[in-house]
């Protein structure tokens, strides 16, 4: 496969309306090169014949090494023993794991059926799980009794019981040895035997016409309220993003990528496995989950030439205490992501880490992760203040949150998108899909996009939530959700930008601002800190004429709250997601307390 970016069309700016002479934000990613229209068995089949003998996939804890032709034939042999229970196109797999190699294996197996991957939350309560996997129906879950401090031994019998639509359970064994189930569990089998059922060449598979346009991932999204989303994502969308994502960052098949984020997250599976599986690099595990030290002795030990991160796994790994003995000289380039990237940590990372070439980045699991990406080429102060410009294929607007009418360039606004990576729905609820994904009848007016390639029909958009603007070059500056503006006596303040200033602090690590209920403006800003090691510890007031300093009076926080302090109702370390990002409901929650 080849790159034609040398040769790509640069991204376009609409035309004014005849309404209103000012520009709307509205831009056009390139036209070049063209979106790849295969399936992903036929991409490993392809790997496994052009590099077969090259790592695919590297597992440190598991000390395994499979190689794309050893990954090709393990799956297929997986695949043959799912079509003999019955697997087949359109069915849905869940998986339930840690990163290790099998995540792979299960995935190309349904990929080569027809089957869609469903990606759950390793973190999930037994509550969650029932309830999920109740909507989703799948007709068989993959998983193990447990790693790390995730018990599953309890869970899995529940769920045996309770959703028979589960006809078989394929359990593997827990890394470590330390969760066994009890007895034996309804409807399972040990993994191992199961794929040593048939080898990859006994007999044919099913004959099915997959097309790329089929459904092979189901990944969930959560939302500050409600249970999480399931997104249905297809073959096309998802090898894009990570053909573009390759394209981008000049990977090659001599790569080896770092991979501390989880595989059900999109970062993982999109960002990680698509990208390198189109580069043909291979994909280096350090933990089942993130492990600082784990991830930068990895970078050592196999020489990695890549990470990919949020930011609160740079930010640890470069606060291990024996960082700096630890080589991570291979290291070229780097993809941070998932969460708010002040430029201070940016810097930071880019010449402390080091990493050369960091690649900024937007987007969200229901456009198959990025949509916009920074470039090499890009200057430097572009590079760390903003997300890019849009991919190939890709079309976004800037607009007015309550009526979708596109904003001058340059105001701020929801960002909406529409283009290859766009989910078709979300599974069993079509109330959200179309809360979500909407049609725009302005898009026929002068200055709109117009019609799809038909003529006739118009293009959904994906409603993404964000907050953001398109500077004079096109580049989106990411300002944050929506739903997390701190509204202060009737101003909107964006806690981004507050916390981007208050990490310029030399004493500040990492910050998080959130809304505390105030009977005179109705909110007040609250910010939690954290201490940067070494630092002797600024008081309130300096640090409000800090945030003054650049920024208006009234974005100043009238509350600072420090982990680790001396506050017992404050934690000593940052609530997070599975995925690695500051939990910002986590800390609204405990404001009650603290005020």
């Amino acid at each position: 496969m080849s790159t034609s970016s040398e040769n790509e069309a640069p991204f376009q700016i609409s035309e004014v309306s005849s309404k209103d002479e000012r520009l709307p934000s509205i831009v056009y990613g390139p036209a070049t090169p063209v979106p790849l229209k295969m399936t992903f068995a036929e991409l490993l089949d392809y790997n496994a014949e052009v590099r077969g003998d090259r790592p695919a996939v590297i597992s440190d804890p598991q000390n395994l090494t499979l190689s794309f032709r050893q990954l090709r034939e393990r799956s297929i042999r997986l695949a043959r023993a799912m079509a003999n229970d019955g697997i087949g196109k359109g069915d849905l797999v869940a998986i339930s794991l840690g990163s290790r190699v099998e995540y792979f294996e299960t995935y190309f197996a349904c990929a080569r059926l027809g089957a869609a991957l469903v990606l759950l939350n390793y973190a999930y309560t037994e509550s969650e799980m029932l309830t999920l996997l109740k909507d989703v129906r799948p007709r068989m879950m993959v998983a193990s009794p447990g790693f790390s401090y995730y018990d599953n031994t309890k869970t899995l019998p529940k769920l045996a019981s309770e959703i028979p639509q589960i006809e078989k359970f394929v359990i593997m064994d827990d890394i470590d040895q330390r969760y066994h189930l009890s007895g034996s569990l309804d409807r399972s089998v040990r993994y191992e035997d199961y794929i040593k059922q048939f080898d990859a060449t006994s007999g044919a598979l099913p004959k099915v016409s997959i097309s790329p346009y089929d459904m092979t991932n189901v990944q969930f999204t959560s939302g500050s309220t409600g249970l999480p989303k399931s997104v249905a994502l297809s073959h096309y969308n998802i090898m894009n993003c990570g053909r573009y994502i390759w394209q981008q960052t000049r990977m090659t098949d001599r790569d080896r990528v770092c991979l501390p984020v989880p595989l059900f997250h999109s970062f993982g599976m999109i960002v990680g496995i698509s990208s390198s599986t189109v580069a043909g690099s291979a994909l280096v595990l350090p933990s089942e989950i993130y492990n600082s030290r784990k991830t930068l002795q990895c970078i050592e030990k196999y020489q990695c030439t890549a990470i990919y991160g949020v930011p609160t796994m740079f930010v640890t790994a470069m606060a291990v205490k024996d960082f700096e003995s630890i080589d991570r000289s291979t290291i070229k380039f780097g993809i941070i992501a998932g969460a708010a990237m002040p430029p201070e940590l940016l810097r930071r990372i880019v010449n402390v880490f080091p990493v050369p070439r960091l690649y900024t980045c937007w987007g969200m699991t229901e456009l198959s992760s990025f949509v916009s990406m920074m470039h090499e080429t890009d200057p430097y102060e572009k590079r760390i203040r903003t997300a890019g410009r849009l991919f190939p294929h890709f079309v976004a607007k800037i607009v007015e949150p309550d009526t979708g009418e596109a904003l001058p360039w340059g105001e701020k606004g929801e960002i909406i998108a529409s283009g290859y990576g766009q989910m078709s729905e979300y599974l069993n609820n079509k109330e959200k899909t179309d809360e979500t994904l909407r049609i725009h009848q302005e898009d026929l007016e002068p200055g709109g996009v117009g019609p799809l390639g038909d003529g006739k029909s118009l293009r959904k958009w994906m409603h993404t939530g964000d907050e953001g603007f398109l500077d004079p070059e096109g580049y989106f500056v990411i300002s944050g959700r929506i739903k997390d503006l701190v509204i202060r006596g009737g101003e909107n303040i964006s806690p981004m930008e507050i916390e981007d200033r208050l990490i310029e602090h030399e004493a500040i690590a990492q910050a998080s601002i959130v809304g505390v209920p105030d009977e005179k403006y109705g909110e007040e800003l609250g910010a939690f800190v954290e201490l940067r090691a070494g630092n002797p510890r600024p008081s309130d007031d300096d640090l409000r004429a800090f945030v003054r300093e650049k920024l208006a009076r009234f974005k100043a926080p009238r509350y600072f709250w420090w982990l680790g302090g001396h506050n017992d109702k404050v934690p000593s370390e940052w609530p997070k997601t599975t995925s690695g990002k500051i939990s910002k409901p986590h800390l609204r929650n405990m404001v009650e307390d603290l005020i």
